[in-house]
């Protein structure tokens, strides 16, 4: 210690000082970084079905996503392919349902999911809620459709008929008044569309919007609601 000299205590100081600033600024960039790429990764996405094959399309669960519900509608459109498993497990189709919409429910554990779409696989997970769940950071949680129970909910949005089997045939939305309006009273959600670049006509197209089966995203819209804004800077109004 006899080479110590007092006069060196503020530059060590200083040097401790700078290592300190200089490990924090980079944490803080690093986390930064993380939200915005995600944030970035998430504009991107589109609330859609998603297509496995040139004949058949996936409308719901997606994958990497985290789902809160333990009962969940698995939706196919199109052509089914002959395996379709589920943890392992062979999937049951709804027989009450004919045409080229498949339906199953899935009654699903908490934890990992894995479904296994012909030659096509996929994960999703259940969580306890939409905080605490075994998926990785970066998946979104999917917000479905609160519906009134019943033995055919597609009915109450989609036209629907049966055929000559007595089974049920799913086909295009309905118009907004006949689906949405039963439920959602215009007058109420006006205000919500004052800031949105729609045209005046919105209340005809709702499904442009829209996904109405599930989506990451508030009000279940296709993508982030700042995509649909006029002025983003302009607080959202409140729900009436």
């Amino acid at each position: 210690m006899k080479n110590f000299q007092p006069q060196n205590v503020p530059s060590i100081f200083s040097v401790c000082f700078a290592l300190v600033c200089a490990v924090t600024l980079f944490l803080l960039a690093s986390g930064v970084s993380s939200v915005s790429a995600q944030e970035a990764g998430n504009e991107k996405f589109d609330a859609k079905p998603v297509q496995l094959s040139d004949k058949t399309f996936l409308i719901a669960p997606h994958g990497n996503s985290v789902v809160v519900v333990s009962r969940l509608w698995l939706i196919l459109k199109g052509e089914c392919p002959e395996e379709v498993i589920h943890n392992g497990q062979p999937v049951r189709w709804d027989s009450n349902f004919g045409g080229d919409v498949h339906v199953s429910i899935l009654r699903l554990d908490i934890g990992m999911q894995k479904l296994k779409i012909g030659d096509q696989e996929l994960e999703f997970v259940l969580g306890r809620n939409e905080e605490d769940h075994a998926g990785p950071d970066e998946w979104m949680v999917y917000r479905l459709h609160n519906m009134k129970p019943g033995r055919n909910p597609c009915m109450r949005c989609h036209e629907t008929e049966k055929n000559a089997d007595g089974k049920i045939e799913v086909g295009a939305l309905m118009n907004a008044q006949d689906a949405c309006f039963k439920c959602h009273i215009p007058e109420k959600i006006d205000v919500q569309h004052s800031n949105t670049i729609v045209e005046e006509d919105w209340r005809s197209k709702c499904s442009e919007c829209h996904f109405i089966h599930a989506s990451p995203y508030k009000y279940l819209l296709r993508q982030p609601r700042e995509s649909y804004l006029k002025d983003p800077s302009i607080p959202e109004a409140p729900e009436k």
